[in-house]
């Protein structure tokens, strides 16, 4: 089943530039619309989004400051974990 998240360009800077930097076999399955300015979709199967959300999961937990608040990254990685969610 296909599914359609919608990331800010940040987001999206961030899910290939450094989250799938070394997943190219992840990469190579998303399929990119800019639909605005500050607005990129991503079409994608549902497996390969659970796939997103646990790489988002493993990474989240070295991304906070000295008081458990989550820093830029770890803000953005909670929202692929909520973006990503398929059930």
């Amino acid at each position: 089943m296909k599914i359609k998240v919608n990331l800010t360009k940040e987001e999206y800077n961030y899910l290939i530039n450094s989250l799938l930097k070394n997943n190219k076999e992840i990469l190579s399955q998303l399929a990119f619309t800019e639909e605005n300015n500050d607005l990129i979709s991503v079409e994608l199967e549902a497996g390969v989004a659970d796939d997103i959300r646990e790489l988002a999961g493993d990474e989240v937990g070295l991304h906070f400051d000295e008081n458990y608040e989550p820093t830029k990254e770890g803000w953005i990685l909670e929202h692929f974990i909520d973006k990503f969610y398929t059930k």
